[in-house]
């Protein structure tokens, strides 16, 4: 440990047990990351094993990032883009851009060269990193048209490792580097992030180290973080909240442990036995899908073990949301229902979870208290890429099933007349970049920010949110519909892939289906040809089942009255998904306009009562 740091490692044991740590700039955490030394701090998978960068390396990488940038002639406040999915260069490149000054521009490694251009040339990028030939590629294809891009360098080509990544040598230049890193001022830019555009064209973000210093300060400290936690990195970098998980790692020693993809996940928690896990609710689903199809596929007797365990289950939900202990005899049985039940599926989860967190869209109500019965305690949060990022969190002391928690103690929030959730306070952003229409369209004179969700408080403080202003349903009889919480109870079925509710501007609420073929399969039923499965009627009986289940707890005018079964699946390449796993509703609405309109037609005398599926699914 260098001189000077004593007396600051002092104090960050102080807040650990006591108060928030009081950062007012990201270079600072980057300095106290340093006292890490030889601790693994980022581990990747390479040639089949997990590899780890350590502390003190990932420390000097840092630096010589930084210096390599100012040799550059990158100046404070210039824009330098990072195109590439997750791993330990990215978090060296982005702290060396902060080291340095630099706003630095995350680019979801899926987007397509043209949406990249886009981004570099909005933010006038100097330069960019990029972590494969293939990423770089997309660049070189546009590059004729940005002609503020001056370097593209490639982590996965010997000039990252000769050249970038190089620790700086002697003591002179890094007591520099650390003064610098000390003295940062909180209101200096950081960031400029485009958001995934779920309704029309991304817009940047303009974040400052305060704002996201403020989210960091308060965010987890009723979830208890040390230096003995291991978290798998599933979300892209890219994204505001899973940065903002990386900065947590750091700030309490934790390491971070980068899934090699998607597919993947399953294989690298059994792999790594994380003890933190903050994933969008798709997985979630995934994970509920597959326990409920191994459980239905059974024999009887173990079935009904399954049924009580989920019994026992129920019951001990309200003592773990109170943080209360149970009384013995319900102490008793749950530990034979972990035993029998609840521990394999604990196992497929790793064994040692001990923090898991939804974010990203509703994780439904259902899915939550099926999770619980199983003895997994999923917090659900919510928040921005404009609030850096997290509003509300469920946490220990303050759970709620339903709600996204209560908002973070150095947030104000309050509700609009039409129900839009306003939120005020230090990690709020400071505007979009070059446009200040919409700025101000989304940030009032007196701070609020209009967030464009419709929610509601309880009595006891605890937040809902409803749906996105822009995603309300009006049918033609004037009634509004919130079409996200009834896509939650779909998608908690088996069989549910994806949903989305339309009738905007209709006489009833429809909903188009995608199911889980897979599912299907496992329950018997042939789905070889999957747009002839997608109109027979033993398949269409089942999702009917499925809309009658959720249509029973809606109001009459929220009432599912016809849906589409569709055959291709939703994806990020096909532009139904943001690169966030979010599906771009109107792009969905666009692909199957004809079918939609087919289904609001007038039925002949000789039709069926329910009407012609997408032409995608004959």
């Amino acid at each position: 440990m260098r001189p000077g740091y004593t007396a600051k490692m002092s104090a960050r044991a102080h807040w650990k047990n006591n108060n928030a740590p009081g950062l007012t700039s990201l270079n600072e955490l980057l300095a106290w990351s340093r006292c890490g030394g030889a601790a693994p701090r980022l581990g990747v998978k390479l040639d089949g094993a997990w590899r780890t960068l350590s502390a003190e390396k990932f420390y000097q990488q840092v630096c010589g990032t930084a210096a390599r940038l100012a040799a550059r002639g990158a100046r404070r406040g210039d824009r330098v883009a990072i195109l590439s999915e997750s791993r330990p260069e990215w978090l060296v490149a982005d702290f060396g851009c902060l080291a340095a000054g630099v706003i630095d521009v995350p680019i979801y490694p899926t987007l397509t060269a043209e949406q990249v251009a886009y981004i570099l040339r909005d933010s006038g990028a100097i330069g960019v990193f990029v972590s494969t030939p293939e990423q770089a590629a997309k660049v070189e294809v546009v590059r004729g048209a940005l002609p503020a891009l001056g370097w593209v360098c490639c982590f996965d080509q010997r000039e990252w490792v000769e050249e970038w990544a190089v620790p700086v040598p002697g003591e002179a230049p890094v007591a520099e580097f650390d003064r610098r890193l000390r003295t940062t001022p909180g209101d200096q830019l950081a960031t400029l992030l485009y958001t995934s555009g779920t309704t029309g064209t991304p817009k940047g973000v303009l974040l400052t180290h305060a704002n996201l210093c403020a989210n960091l300060n308060v965010s987890t400290l009723a979830f208890s973080f040390g230096a003995s936690e291991r978290r798998l990195s599933i979300l892209p970098l890219s994204h505001i909240t899973e940065r903002h998980l990386a900065y947590v790692d750091m700030l309490y020693g934790a390491v971070t442990y980068f899934a090699e993809s998607l597919d993947r996940v399953v294989d690298n928690l059994i792999e790594i036995r994380p003890t933190v896990l903050v994933s969008v609710p798709r997985l979630f689903e995934k994970v509920a899908a597959g326990v409920r199809a191994q459980a239905a596929a059974q024999p009887w007797a173990a079935r009904a073990i399954f049924a009580w365990a989920r019994r026992v289950g129920s019951e001990l939900a309200p003592w773990r949301l109170r943080g209360a202990p149970p009384p013995l005899g319900l102490r008793v049985r749950a530990a034979v229902a972990n035993r029998l039940v609840w521990s394999k599926l604990k196992a497929r989860l790793g064994g040692r979870l001990n923090k898991i967190i939804s974010g990203g869209a509703p994780l439904g109500r259902e899915l939550t208290e099926f999770l619980l019965s199983m003895d997994v305690m999923v917090d659900e949060g919510y928040g921005l890429t404009e609030t850096s990022p997290v509003v509300a969190l469920n946490r220990p002391g303050a759970r709620r099933p339903g709600s996204i928690g209560k908002p973070l103690p150095n947030l104000e929030v309050r509700f609009a007349e039409d129900g839009e959730l306003l939120v005020r306070g230090p990690s709020v952003f400071q505007g979009y970049y070059q446009m200040p229409e919409a700025t101000a369209a989304a940030l009032d004179a007196d701070g609020w920010f209009h967030t464009g969700d419709i929610g509601r408080q309880d009595a006891d403080g605890f937040l809902y949110i409803t749906d996105r202003k822009k995603d309300l349903i009006k049918t033609s009889g004037g009634k509004f519909i919130a079409p996200q919480p009834i896509e939650a109870e779909l998608k908690a079925s088996l069989y549910v892939e994806e949903a989305v509710v339309v009738g905007d501007g209709r006489h009833f609420a429809s909903v188009l289906l995608v199911p889980n073929w897979d599912a299907l399969a496992q329950r018997g039923l042939d789905c070889g040809d999957r747009e002839a499965a997608c109109v027979r009627a033993d398949v269409r009986a089942l999702f009917q089942a499925e809309i009658d289940r959720v249509n029973a707890h809606l109001a009459r005018f929220e009432t599912l009255k016809k849906f589409l079964l569709l055959a291709e699946e939703f994806t990020v390449a096909s532009g139904e998904l943001t690169p966030t796993i979010k599906v771009r509703r109107r792009t969905v609405e666009a692909r199957y306009r004809a079918a939609i309109d087919a289904l609001y037609a007038e039925p002949r005398p000789d039709a069926e009562p329910t009407l012609p599926v997408s032409p995608q699914c004959r």
